[in-house]
């Protein structure tokens, strides 16, 4: 039998699915990521939090293979190699985790997916090991004879005896020499046949158990339970067991969702105050704190919007406008002390710092996130510009060159993007035949980029 995940680390998991499924219906699709990964450490087991996993990071490349960058293999050979280490010392769940890594850089990796229906198998997690396979079947190549004996024997592992069989089918058309096929096909084709004569004298079997007083007694509780409001069942949870993070989290979303975010709030400060270093209750009070700031900001900003000479609401804006900053600055360079490997955060805390105008700190956390092949060209774009806004125009241009090498043929909008900064950096060193060359890379793709075609004709 396969181990079963503690009910607070499933109950911790849902959470963090909940948050991940939020994240993918905004598009915010690392975060998402993020999130999903979380919830498949808790319960890795939970066939399907990875199939959300996986559908987002098929997502980041328009669910199309050929999107896959080339240097994808190169960078997974040394994951998969951590990860065949890990299963090697038996660390099954580690192996997982680390394959993760790989399928975030291609999520169609077939000699990944074999890697982890291994480990999955080895935890006796026989359907998520059968789901591994499946997930990329499509990409296996028609001779990889391996990879059907492979998908035959978990198959044979779940009782799904009809893919087995068409597995070893599919080794013998490949291998017609491969003496153990017609021998498997036998004896799944016998094992079908018992299991279906099991299931007939099974139908045919209509004795049925006493009702004992235990279902009795069981069933009256799970009806009482049903009268209860979602609210009623988690206010109900908290209190039979203070310290159990879930409940909070979960009333404190309901909440959440109907945009009242004061109670939220109170919610996940009683969280915190029984449960006083949980890192999801902080991170949830910070993003309900937030949330509130935004919405004071934007109806603020509304209101000077439609009275500019409001000088009051003017000098409220700023002020609230400021102390949403130096709380997005604080809550993330905590979340950073705490995941410092995690480059979507130092990316995230490096657009703040910028916002507020610290570029010299927020290029340090551009320069870390640029490490992710996920991240490197928007770090390196977003570094660019805080070199220039520091007057480093020197610095900027090498950055932009930089990004431009890292690009993929096919994005336009970040080839763009890049040129035109490119553009403004050679103007301001006095460059403006470099300037021109680049803003004519931009005109060739799009002549109403910004400003772009006003500067040719200022040049020229």
């Amino acid at each position: 039998m396969p181990p079963e995940s503690d009910s607070q680390d499933v109950q911790k998991a849902r959470t963090f699915f909940q948050y991940g499924n939020e994240a993918a219906l905004k598009s915010n699709l690392d975060y998402a990521i993020d999130m999903y990964k979380q919830a498949c450490k808790l319960a890795p087991d939970s066939l399907i939090f990875r199939q959300a996993l996986r559908g987002v990071q098929r997502r980041k490349f328009n669910n199309e293979p050929s999107k896959v960058g080339r240097l994808a293999g190169a960078r997974n050979q040394p994951i998969r190699m951590r990860a065949r280490s890990a299963r090697n010392k038996n660390n099954y769940a580690q192996c997982l985790e680390v394959c993760e890594e790989a399928f975030t850089n291609n999520p169609w990796d077939v000699a990944t997916a074999r890697e982890a229906a291994e480990s999955a198998e080895m935890l006796s997690y026989f359907p998520l090991a059968q789901w591994y396979l499946e997930s990329v079947q499509s990409e296996v190549g028609a001779k990889d004879a391996e990879f059907f004996r492979h998908a035959g024997h978990v198959h044979e592992l779940n009782e799904a005896w009809q893919k087995a069989i068409a597995s070893w089918e599919q080794v013998k058309k490949i291998d017609p020499y491969d003496e153990d096929a017609n021998r498997k096909i036998n004896g799944l084709s016998a094992s079908a046949t018992i299991k279906r004569a099991k299931l007939e004298d099974q139908l045919d079997d209509t004795k049925k158990p006493d009702t004992t007083a235990e279902d009795i007694a069981s069933k009256l509780e799970s009806m009482k339970q049903e009268k209860l409001t979602p609210e009623e069942r988690l206010q109900k949870a908290i209190k039979e067991d203070p310290t159990q993070v879930w409940p909070y989290l979960e009333l404190a979303d309901i909440f959440r969702k109907r945009s009242q975010f004061e109670t939220a709030e109170k919610i996940l400060g009683q969280g915190i105050k029984a449960v006083p270093k949980d890192p999801m209750l902080l991170q949830a009070y910070a993003e309900v704190q937030t949330t509130r700031l935004k919405r004071a900001v934007d109806a603020l900003a509304k209101r000077v919007a439609d009275q500019p000479d409001d000088v009051t609401s003017k000098g409220k804006l700023d002020q609230l406008s400021k102390l949403l900053l130096d709380y997005e600055v604080k809550e993330l360079r905590r979340r950073v002390a705490l995941s410092p490997e995690d480059s979507n955060l130092h990316y995230q805390l490096g657009l703040v710092l910028a916002k507020d105008g610290k570029h010299g700190d927020a290029i340090g956390e551009f320069q870390i996130a640029k490490n992710s092949p996920n991240l490197k060209v928007q770090a390196l774009h977003q570094a660019g510009l805080s070199f220039e806004a520091d007057g480093r125009h020197k610095l900027a241009e090498r950055t932009y060159q930089e990004a431009l090498k890292a690009l993929d043929p096919a994005d336009t909008v970040n080839f763009n993007a890049l040129h035109y900064q490119l553009g403004r950096v050679a103007e301001n060193l006095g460059n403006m035949e470099a300037a021109e060359e680049h803003y004519n890379e931009v005109a060739a793709n799009d002549y109403t980029y910004l400003d772009v075609a006003q500067r040719l004709r200022n040049l020229n």
